[in-house]
């Protein structure tokens, strides 16, 4: 009878032990913007890696920057029954009502590097804008200190895009003022796009010739794109061309003196971490003891947790990009 009642108890610890281990996996779906933002790819792989040591399952839907279907997708993985979305945004509006109903329905909801407005979650993971910026105008300063400036700004109705224009803005101003620099132009760029960047800049070039001293772009396509335009001239290594996210192609051309700089922002690093966030928000830690900060996105005051960048120049890509595996010399050469 004694030999029963332990094997009974020690049945009930096995069962305990199982069932909380089961209650401690959870399903996180991420939402990424399109299969071709090389960004997000990598980074959501790194996320989706992390999240299954930790022992949850991951499903991942790319939306090919159609916003409407990334909101479907969305509904389809709530239906699916995610304990978490993780979204970077197509659209900063239109994905607002599918947050709301996810809240509604207990679903935890991060967004990831691009901000949703109108709508209150449980916590937004950026970059730093205003550090960003300031890499952006500290090259084009220190190479061209005078002279003419095309500015190619992110989407208007991204928050990044918006915040980055004002930063820039904000640092240049002395140097317009004094006279030093002239904006000879300056624009948004919808979908951050490289054809429309381009398209831009050849207006630019139509309109005032070739008297340019500095393209300060704000994502990689849009920088080589502005490189094509400028081969066109013979104006090669001779303009500042700014870029932000490292891929591979425009780390090339700054490898080949053809684009200034880009941004590099550490893939592994930033998947992990959004992992591991997530994770002890599943525990039921309260996040808002990590956060570095809020932001207001018109309806709530988000909790907020930005991330350092790195810049890369022909200088640096040996300690950023190569040391750290993120790429290898025979890649780049």
């Amino acid at each position: 009878m004694n030999r029963i009642v332990v094997l009974f108890f020690w049945g009930l610890i096995l069962l305990g032990f199982v069932s909380c281990s089961g209650a401690d996996s959870y399903t996180v779906g991420y939402l990424s913007p399109a299969s071709f933002r090389e960004r997000f790819k990598a980074e959501g792989n790194f996320m989706a890696e992390r999240l299954r040591e930790l022992g949850h399952e991951v499903v991942i839907k790319e939306a090919e920057d159609d916003d409407a279907l990334q909101l479907a997708q969305g509904y389809e993985l709530l239906e699916q029954g995610v304990d978490v979305l993780v979204i970077a945004c197509v659209n900063g509006n239109t994905i607002a009502p599918l947050v709301r109903d996810a809240k509604s329905q207990g679903v935890k909801v991060v967004a990831y590097n691009r901000l949703i407005n109108n709508s209150d979650y449980d916590l937004y993971l950026t970059g730093n804008n205003a550090s960003l910026a300031g890499l952006f105008c500290e090259i084009a300063l220190e190479k061209k200190p005078r002279g003419n400036y095309v500015l190619l700004n992110g989407d208007r109705f991204d928050r990044n895009g918006f915040e980055l224009k004002q930063h820039i803005d904000s640092i240049l101003a002395p140097h317009v003022a004094s006279g030093a620099i002239n904006i000879l132009y300056d624009t948004y760029v919808e979908g951050w796009n490289g054809e429309r960047a381009g398209f831009e800049l050849q207006q630019v070039i139509d309109a005032y010739g070739t008297d340019i001293d500095a393209v300060i772009t704000c994502s990689d396509p849009m920088g080589l794109a502005a490189v094509e335009v400028l081969r066109k001239y013979d104006l090669l290594g001779e303009v500042v061309v700014t870029g932000q996210d490292a891929i591979l192609e425009a780390v090339r051309k700054v490898y080949q003196g053809e684009m200034t700089m880009t941004v590099y922002h550490p893939h592994k690093v930033l998947g992990y971490r959004t992992a591991e966030l997530v994770d002890e928000m599943l525990k039921g830690r309260d996040i808002s003891e990590l956060a570095t900060s809020r932001t207001n996105n018109g309806f709530a005051d988000i909790v907020t947790f930005k991330v350092p960048s790195q810049i890369v120049t022909s200088e640096t890509i040996e300690e950023v990009l190569i040391e750290s595996g993120q790429y290898s010399w025979s890649d780049i050469r």
